[in-house]
């Protein structure tokens, strides 16, 4: 289990390699992360978006992985005149398209997670190669903004890619020997989940849930990523031993074990184990269930 308290984690300094890849300045906080040994490899982290000359841009792009944001504060773009509002979660399938983004308000939480190289950045392994895969990228192209820009081989022409998506790219044939494909997206486009317009149901004493979606991406009985709440007034909420889950909460009061947290805390309760969460006092939890493929 890993338990963190957004007041007590420090802003990450944000290394050479990602000034590179993304030049926006931000407040960024690395808040969970692991790679476990069914091929599951996620981050979660959370940032604060600055405006004007220090925005962050992106081109219409996809990835191999896949994506969740939740708007803490503020409300977060991905796409044009399409937004994430505070307290709405946004689920972006592998492989579908979203962008052109400008991102230069409010406070995000992004989760990033897939398996077996779908999701690179973050993890031991695929920094090794890192400074070799950028330099390969500079030798044949350029990086601008978050976009990397070069020659498509086959038409001759300049192409924009995100930075990303181009790192991945190159890192995944240096390991592997073999092409990296983006998969073709089952859902054409990111998910917007507008969670207060949803409805609790008495699930036990003092305790409410309510479901929001579960989105397959890949093939499977537990291969879903899904998504509910949770609202703790005295009862008890399990994490179990199933899947791996990320549950979070806004709220003060949150109880684990013997110990009382203050709000914005995170909980990862990795799979094959099991986490407790209660309350002495009324608190809201968002959850998250990881996919299981085997």
């Amino acid at each position: 289990m890993q338990v963190t308290v957004v007041s007590e984690t420090a802003p990450d300094e944000r290394n050479e390699a990602g000034r590179q890849l993304r030049q926006a300045t931000t407040i960024r906080q690395s808040l969970l992360a692991d790679d476990t040994a069914d091929g599951l490899s996620f981050t979660v982290n959370r940032t604060g978006w600055l405006s004007g000359d220090n925005a962050s841009r992106t081109p219409r792009h996809h990835h191999a992985f896949q994506q969740i944001r939740w708007a803490e504060t503020g409300r977060a773009n991905y796409a044009p005149g399409q937004y994430i509002n505070e307290g709405e979660i946004g689920y972006f399938p592998r492989g579908a398209y979203y962008g052109p983004q400008l991102r230069d308000e409010g406070v995000t939480v992004t989760f990033q997670f897939g398996f077996n190289g779908e999701k690179q950045h973050g993890s031991p392994l695929w920094n090794e190669y890192l400074p070799v895969a950028l330099e390969k990228l500079k030798a044949n192209g350029r990086l601008e903004r978050g976009v990397y820009i070069d020659t498509d081989p086959e038409t001759g022409d300049e192409r924009e890619r995100d930075s990303v998506d181009a790192l991945y790219t190159v890192q995944y044939e240096m390991h592997t020997g073999r092409k990296f494909v983006v998969s073709d997206p089952g859902y054409d486009s990111a998910i917007l989940m507008r969670s207060a317009a949803f409805d609790y149901y008495q699930a036990d004493n003092g305790v409410e849930v309510k479901h929001l979606g579960n989105f397959f991406d890949h093939p499977g009985l537990n291969a879903d990523v899904a998504f509910s709440m949770a609202r703790l007034t005295g009862g008890s909420y399990r994490l179990g031993t199933d899947r791996a889950q990320v549950a979070w909460t806004r709220d003060p009061g949150l109880r684990i074990g013997e110990t009382d947290h203050p709000g914005d805390t995170f909980v990862y309760s990795p799979r094959g184990e099991e986490t407790l969460l209660s309350s002495t006092v009324a608190v809201e939890l968002y959850v998250v269930t990881f996919p299981r493929l085997d």
